[in-house]
């Protein structure tokens, strides 16, 4: 059985600047956040097994959550210029993903016995190109991650239930992540990736 005050603990050596439980029927899922994917402003849609369409519609997303009790939401924030520094933003998009990558190996090599669900902000980067675009299945189903926004999550309504800090002011961005964990006996849930294997 995982260890809640140990897990956090294990996410603030990780990197992240805050961590904490949340239970997972209480995370709310939204399909206007799915809708937003729909319409490409990240310019990833249908172009990743992790994202939108090819991972799944919403309400199969909720039941899959579902199969897992608790959740450890973590946040990790970065310093950039300014609101329009993009390239700062990108870079802090990557360091979040390398604590998020850090603290996945942790958790799991703390706790191999124990299924969870990892999920990042954005779309998988594992591959500099999807297999997805080829009509491949995963190539990496041990790394591939989805996000909580791919989930249809609100990302400031689960800081705000976690008690976080959601605005740092312009010179700061925060990101994401969620590890689901508590598998519920007899459901189907996931141990690490949900990575589809079926040809476009």
């Amino acid at each position: 059985m995982i260890d809640r005050e140990e897990l956090i603990a294990i996410a603030l050596r990780s990197g992240a600047s805050h961590a904490g439980i949340l239970e997972t029927p209480a995370i709310e899922f939204h399909e206007d956040f799915r809708k937003a994917c729909e319409k490409n402003f990240c310019r990833k849609y249908d172009t990743n097994w992790m994202g939108p369409p090819a991972v799944g519609p919403i309400a199969e997303l909720r039941n899959r959550m579902l199969g897992f009790t608790e959740g450890m939401l973590f946040q990790s924030t970065h310093p950039v210029s300014s609101n329009f520094d993009m390239k700062g933003i990108e870079a802090a998009a990557r360091a979040h993903d390398e604590v998020f990558r850090k603290l996945v190996r942790a958790v799991r090599d703390r706790y191999p016995a124990e299924a969870i669900l990892p999920l990042g902000a954005g779309c998988c980067t594992v591959c500099g190109r999807c297999a997805y675009l080829d009509g491949e299945p995963c190539r990496h189903p041990d790394l591939a991650a989805s996000s909580v926004e791919a989930y249809g999550m609100n990302v400031i309504a689960l800081q705000k239930r976690a008690g976080f800090p959601y605005y740092f002011g312009k010179t700061t961005v925060c990101f994401v992540g969620l590890i689901l964990f508590g598998s519920v006996p007899d459901a189907p849930a996931a141990s690490g990736s949900e990575t589809g294997s079926s040809s476009r």
